[in-house]
């Protein structure tokens, strides 16, 4: 048996002063529900209106669905699972209409695989190598931070490379004691497929000292065809124009491969889809505006710079430009980054020579700007050398050999070309 509870008489006076209370509201709220439809029902927007400049239903609908619905898809709204474009799809299609790009396709898939690698020891370099150790030396660890992600990214690479043929250093490494930030190169690697004519130049990390401090890095590479009988690293000492394929890995808040084929296939962007573990087409066919409003240079240079390049940069700043509007600086100090921000939004990015510390400039030809070059070239984009020349019909005589680079907008890079002209023509009545 159960025994009822038994409660104090103050408590069953409360407790039969809210009944009471509930039984004089039922007829209340039931007038309301039945004279207003549910919360669930009522749209958080709504518009009516029908005069000049006013939103109409259908405007209003078009904002509902716009920002009011959590779309079922995050990483690609507007497109279900079955109908995205992978890397190793697109490659098969352009195979279909090109069969001559097979062995081409063998090596853009092995730099795939050592991308998604590369992407994530970069994810873990602040966890796995701290800019706040310090070596035995007592020196700063960030320099040795970026020597150990050279070399991971590097093996990586090579790693990858060894399922489409050879591989090799172009120069063996320095030693850690005798090798000092400045003198830092990375280590680059030239690879070609079996039994083809494709030869290809890889930096496996270019801005490998920006990676402890969350800042993007990327992998740069440009394929060219063999003009030798046999495999020798000098194959690679040919102008930019002559690239049959060029393209970036850029590693940042996601993970975005570009690539450049050439032939009307255009430029192409690839992002990393960590659900499935595959890059997927976001940005097909992209085309550089032609013009933006953001140059990318490094100002600490400018010292060295000439007095024309610095009334350019003046111009900009100060809106008496073309444009007759003021440009921002933007400077990530990662080549690929601001590259890939040039591409999408426009602008120009500098690197000059300076008489001071670079007068060859400070990026390498062979494997950064001339792949870069190609690829906002492809896109639409102008590039050129302080000659005024093009930069991409440049010949490298050196593996590691530098050049000032200008690339960009169509519009902002013929700007640019009237200032160093008139540089050029300065020097040459002084001379």
């Amino acid at each position: 048996t159960i025994t009822p509870q038994r409660h104090s008489p103050q408590l069953q006076a409360k407790m039969s002063f809210t009944s009471l209370l509930f039984l004089l509201f039922i007829p209340t709220i039931s007038s309301f529900t039945s004279q207003h439809p549910p919360l669930s029902s009522i749209p958080l927007y709504s518009a009516s209106f029908t005069a000049d400049n006013q939103e109409t239903p259908s405007d209003a609908a078009a904002a509902d669905s716009t920002y009011f619905q959590i779309p079922s898809n995050p990483t690609l709204p507007h497109r279900s699972t079955s109908q995205r474009i992978t890397l190793t799809r697109y490659l098969s299609n352009v195979v279909k209409e090109h069969p001559e790009l097979r062995d081409l396709e063998s090596l853009l898939l092995s730099v795939q695989m050592a991308c998604k690698t590369i992407s994530n020891l970069v994810n873990r370099a602040g966890l796995v190598y701290g800019s706040q150790n310090s070596n035995a030396h007592g020196q700063d660890g960030r320099f040795y931070s970026m020597k150990r992600l050279d070399q991971l990214s590097t093996e990586v690479l090579r790693n990858s490379l060894k399922f489409t043929g050879k591989c090799q250093m172009v120069a063996p490494a320095v030693s850690l004691k005798e090798e000092t930030p400045a003198e830092h190169q990375p280590g680059v690697l030239i690879a070609t497929a079996l039994d083809s004519n494709y030869i290809a130049c890889l930096d496996p990390l270019d801005g490998s000292g920006n990676a402890d401090a969350s800042i993007c890095t990327g992998t740069v590479f440009g394929v060219f065809e063999n003009p030798q009988s046999k495999f020798e690293a000098s194959a690679v000492l040919q102008a930019g124009e002559k690239m049959r394929a060029a393209g970036y890995c850029l590693y940042s808040s996601a993970t975005v491969l570009v690539i450049a084929l050439g032939d009307g296939c255009g430029v192409q962007g690839f992002t990393l889809d960590p659900s499935v573990k595959e890059f997927v087409l976001t940005h097909p066919n992209l085309t550089i505006p032609a013009r933006g409003s953001v140059y990318s240079c490094n100002e600490a240079n400018a010292e060295g710079w000439s007095d024309e390049f610095r009334e350019y940069l003046r111009n900009l700043k100060t809106g008496k430009n073309e444009m007759k509007q003021p440009y921002a600086h933007r400077y990530v100090g990662s080549m690929v980054g601001d590259i890939h921000r040039t591409l999408l939004y426009g602008g120009i990015f500098c690197y000059p020579s300076d008489t001071l510390q670079h007068p060859h400039g400070n990026i390498q030809l062979l494997y950064k700007t001339a792949p870069m070059a190609f690829v906002v070239h492809q896109a639409g984009g102008k590039c050129m050398d302080e000659t005024t020349g093009n930069l991409l019909q440049v010949q490298p005589k050196r593996i590691h050999q530098k050049s000032p680079c200008f690339i960009g907008s169509p519009d902002d890079v013929e700007e640019c070309k009237t200032y160093l002209q008139k540089n050029l023509s300065n020097r040459s009545l002084e001379s």
